[in-house]
């Protein structure tokens, strides 16, 4: 019997070096921590992770990574796995297996930020291309050579560990793409110059490990096809350097950008991107005719109509995925049988990646990412069919009708409203909110599936809840804007950010010229909407030394790029007063002036309806609030707090 794929390019096997992956599926690195203390290898956390992975359907799963800087100065925020110390084997080995359990192949990431080495003198010291001065060496000959070594060492203990590939990061502005950057590397030694120079450093490394493992294991090479400025590395360096190594590796990867191109936000795409703006690096390389191994194209894939396309089209032979398989592991199943409906968006908030700033890793849309392991623990099956009494229709309160519904309850959700939603609902008015969008059309879809009993336009009273003999009570009710104690700030001509998108979307919106109060991310993303969307004129005032400083770092780098092109933002200023002509202000040395605006919209923060939602306790045994009721805050918080109460009915 012949089975109907709807994707049948992306999901035909493909053979590489003798190893055949079931599909084109890859899912990319993007590092976890979850390690504790002072562990050197993965932890029952970090397999159940990968494991969840490999369950998913992808064909290949890319741990991430072994920093080959092995003297490197503790860092909280870099791997710190070593794969080197045989002592560790055994947990690799149960990594390994647990992945091959559901018929994927593993990969194993080898990358490095700088190299770190000791000095005659005992000191530790900065390898860097070029050389700075005697606290920072130039890489040597001999240091290079030392450097090779020790990937061959990692290779072959991932052989050993039972990898079947290996994955060398030389892009994205690590060492071994400065070492090739016509712009980084200015050496005038037998490194530097030409191309063929440039490339000897990683061909060394390349040669070594095939010196040591032979063709016993696969070798990825991730490059970035340009690094997007002027002087740096190109598409045609790209198809160059591919030619020289590609007798010498199995897979090429291509990705894009720098770190010292000030481009991440490119390299991993942002929500002012679409999915896949990278590929056409890739498709170069393809349709350049010189390249005879697979290539691997990334960056913002998800959605299996776009993987399909790519590689039917001849723009890749692989497609990779980071952030969207952690917001859904479950990408390639789903997809493989029909249920593309059912996959969770990614909205590229980089909660997931930013490890600067992040105290655990998880995911905003889905709450089972980075507790897998614990999760076995403790959930719990949900016993008889109970009657789940849901209050509010926002993300929080969707999450929870879902969870509920899955787990065999009977589910009304109230929602005083004419549609669901709650604050996501303005997504739909800017396409930089393309992503949150999405993430809504999800949710309002799973709802409906799961046969979720919705009252829209129905505001939920005490009253109306009782007469449900509700099992349990879920209260979602939301936050308000804050009003700050501002002179005038009752006036007719002041709004708040949520009603400039009612007005807005309504064409009722007063006025040319705005003035936003509040430099948080509501309050830059609502200027930027007044601004690209509907064309006005906006100021906007912070009263800390920048904007959005509650965002991560490189989503927030787009936000800033498109801040300075559209709004002109004031920080370190208080406003003092509205009056009807605008705002009147003052920065912290005193210095005091008018902004001119025809409308005030304020962005001040929100704050819990805590009243409201403890009005429905008692109405059951189990009663919880969740969602910005509890605390207002972010899309991550709302998934979180109602995936946990659900859960436990």
């Amino acid at each position: 019997m012949n089975m109907e794929i709807k994707y049948p390019h992306l999901f035909s096997p493909i053979t590489i070096g003798g190893v055949t992956f079931k599909n084109r599926i890859w899912s990319a690195p993007a590092g976890t921590h979850l390690l504790a203390g002072k562990e050197e290898y993965p932890n029952e956390a970090v397999i159940a992770y990968y494991a969840n992975k490999a369950k998913g359907g992808s064909a290949n799963i890319t741990f991430s990574a072994q920093n080959m800087d092995l003297n490197r100065p503790a860092d909280e925020h870099h791997a710190h796995e070593n794969i080197l110390a045989r002592s560790n084997h055994p947990m690799w080995r149960q990594l390994t297996d647990a992945v091959h359990y559901y018929g994927a192949k593993i990969s194993l990431e080898l990358l490095a930020f700088e190299y770190h080495g000791y000095n005659e003198e005992g000191e530790l010291v900065s390898y860097t291309v070029n050389g700075h001065g005697k606290q920072y060496p130039r890489l040597t000959r001999e240091v290079m050579e030392r450097i090779a070594g020790t990937y061959a060492d990692a290779a072959e203990a991932a052989l050993a560990c039972g990898f079947d590939m290996i994955l060398i990061h030389g892009g994205h502005g690590l060492v071994l793409s400065q070492m090739l950057s016509p712009r980084f590397n200015t050496r005038r030694d037998e490194f530097g110059g030409s191309l063929e120079n440039r490339a000897k450093f990683p061909i060394m490394i390349l040669d070594a490990i095939r010196e040591r493992v032979g063709r016993n294991l696969l070798i990825e090479y991730r490059i970035s096809g340009s690094e997007l400025t002027e002087g740096g590395f190109t598409p045609e360096d790209c198809v160059e350097y591919l030619r020289m190594i590609q007798d010498k590796i199995d897979i090429a990867h291509i990705s894009c950008g720098s770190f010292y191109s000030e481009t991440e936000h490119i390299m991993h795409p942002n929500n002012f991107l679409p999915a896949g703006c990278n590929a056409y690096l890739a498709r170069a390389v393809k349709e350049s005719g010189e390249i005879h191994i697979p290539v691997l194209t990334l960056g913002a894939f998800q959605e299996p109509a776009l993987m399909e396309e790519t590689i039917a089209t001849g723009g890749a032979d692989l497609v990779a995925m980071a952030r969207g398989t952690i917001s859904d592991a479950f990408v390639p199943d789903k997809a493989l049988h029909g249920r593309e409906d059912e996959i969770i968006p990614c909205i590229r908030c980089f909660h997931c990646l930013d490890y600067g700033r992040q105290t655990a890793f998880a995911c905003s849309v889905n709450p089972r990412v980075g507790r897998e392991y614990r999760l076995k623990g403790l959930e719990e099956p949900p016993g008889e069919k109970k009657t789940v009494a849901v209050i509010g229709g926002g993300p929080a309160g969707m999450e929870a009708a879902i969870v509920s519904a899955r787990r065999g309850h009977r589910v009304v959700l109230f929602e005083k409203a004419p549609v669901l939603g709650g604050k996501l609902v303005f997504s739909r008015q800017a396409d930089f909110k393309n992503d949150l969008r999405r993430f809504l059309d999800y949710q309002i879809h799973m709802v409906e599936k799961l046969g979720v009993e919705v009252r829209l336009n129905t505001e939920a009273t005490p009253e109306a809840v009782a007469a449900l003999h509700p099992d349990a009570v879920l209260s979602a009710v939301g936050a308000d804007p804050v009003i700050p104690k501002i002179p005038g700030v009752d006036a007719e001509n002041v709004i708040t950010a949520e009603q400039a998108y009612e007005l807005g979307k309504a064409g009722t919106l007063p006025g040319e010229t705005f003035a936003v109060i509040g430099g948080g991310l509501v309050g830059c993303e609502t200027a930027l909407y007044l601004t690209m969307v509907l064309g006005k004129q906006a100021v906007l005032v912070e009263m800390d030394r920048s904007v959005a400083l509650e965002d991560y770092s490189i989503p927030r780098q787009a936000l800033i790029e498109h801040l300075n092109e559209y709004v002109s933002c004031y920080c370190g200023v208080r406003c003092n007063g509205v009056t009807p002509e605008g705002i009147s202000v003052e920065d912290r040395y005193g210095n005091r002036g008018v902004l001119p605006a025809d409308t005030v919209v304020l962005a001040a923060g929100m704050k819990a309806r805590y009243d409201e939602a403890e009005a429905f306790r008692g109405l059951s045994l189990f009663f919880e609030t969740v969602g910005d009721c509890r605390k207002a805050g972010n899309v991550r918080n709302a998934t979180r707090t109602a995936f946990d109460a659900a859960s436990r009915i």
